[in-house]
């Protein structure tokens, strides 16, 4: 939201919290106010919010995934993705 972006889709391989992201009830979960938080986020953008897809087919989120569990701190990405997925993007856009 900081850098403007509209029309973003987010896709996810967790299918239980995509259905907790589009749900229009209160989330009364342990992760309830992370789900009603990231809720409130998505009001302010346009588009289709999040959106389910296969693990299998979600290979760049898992890589990133995996790499954010194993870092100390923050890292942000805007203008060329990082050297460890981009291997999988050529994949994704050549398929």
């Amino acid at each position: 939201m900081e850098r403007g972006f509209q029309n973003v889709v987010f896709e996810s391989d967790a299918l239980q919290i995509v259905i907790a992201l589009r749900s229009h009830s209160i989330d009364r979960s342990v992760i309830g106010s992370v789900v009603e938080d990231t809720k409130s986020l998505l009001t302010q953008v346009t588009g289709e919010g999040f959106t389910h897809i296969r693990r299998t087919a979600n290979c760049v989120a898992h890589r990133l995934a995996h790499f954010a569990f194993h870092i100390g701190g923050s890292l942000y990405w805007f203008e060329e993705p990082p050297d460890f997925i981009s291997d999988v993007l050529y994949e994704d856009c050549n398929s």
